[in-house]
């Protein structure tokens, strides 16, 4: 049996992406980095991945000229396994009528949606729902709100869980218009007939659901654009409104009974 808890970050409009139920997919790069040192010489024997004789998951690859394999482990584990979400935040002290003084989290991808309040031992209070017309340039006792990187937030402050359906392995061109979509790329614009808008995020748009995500992947991944191909996990999930410490999941395992069937990636055979 496998099971992975890890963490994943996402700027605020895939939040608010995720929020909305529109994403459901992401692409990352993370254990990649050997084989996309010249990924076209490199080719997956499996797409999805499998079970090696240690119980890791992963994807073995081998190498076209030489013929040497690598086994690399998926950091993010396989399906059923839950993926706890850090997005960037702010915390603040209100004081509320019962005059106690709690301190709050407000979350920058929805931060209309309502704040978390958590109590002295990390226990939820409540949530506090934002009126649309708050001003959130200065918070109760008149200090700027900073919002925090996604990076600082704290296991207990994460309002989001991921349970992975699929994990696969293939080049980021390999992308297709439903994948983009699912990647929370929506239309924004654009004739019936004559011409599309798309957009993953404000001023990034494209004349499809792949360009804008090309144009998403470039904001965020410099080192490997769009134009280098790299290999990524392709992670499918689903999105649950609640922290992760909070499931009543018995179902987050994976054993070689629930194995996926092998398929062929980048014309591996």
């Amino acid at each position: 049996m496998v099971r992975k808890e890890r963490f994943i970050s996402f700027i605020p409009p895939l939040i608010q992406a995720l929020h909305t139920g529109r994403k459901t997919q992401t692409r990352r790069l993370q254990g990649l980095d050997g084989i996309n040192q010249d990924p076209d010489h490199w080719v997956p024997l499996h797409a999805a991945v499998t079970l090696d004789t240690t119980g890791q998951l992963g994807v073995a690859f081998q190498h076209l000229e030489t013929g040497d394999r690598q086994w690399l482990p998926c950091p993010y584990g396989g399906p059923g396994s839950h993926l706890w979400v850090k997005e960037p935040w702010s915390s603040l002290v209100e004081q509320h009528e019962d005059g106690v003084e709690r301190h709050c989290v407000a979350y920058e991808g929805t931060p209309r949606v309502g704040i978390r309040t958590p109590g002295c031992l990390g226990a939820v209070d409540h949530i506090r729902y934002l009126d649309d017309d708050t001003d959130l340039s200065e918070h109760y006792f008149g200090w700027p709100l900073r919002w925090r990187a996604a990076r600082y937030m704290p296991r207990r402050f994460s309002r989001f869980t991921l349970t992975l359906t699929q994990v696969r392995v293939e080049r980021l061109q390999e992308l297709r218009r439903d994948d983009a979509i699912a990647e929370g790329v929506q239309r924004v614009g654009g004739g019936l007939l004559r011409w599309e808008n798309w957009s993953a995020t404000d001023g990034q748009n494209g004349a499809s659901p792949e360009a804008a995500f090309a144009l998403l992947w470039n904001h965020l991944n410099s080192t490997r654009p769009w134009n280098a191909n790299p290999f990524v996990w392709v992670l499918s999930f689903t999105v649950r409104h609640v922290n992760i410490d909070a499931l009543d999941d018995n179902s987050s395992s994976y054993t070689m009974s629930s194995q996926p069937a092998l398929t062929v990636a980048g014309g591996a055979s």
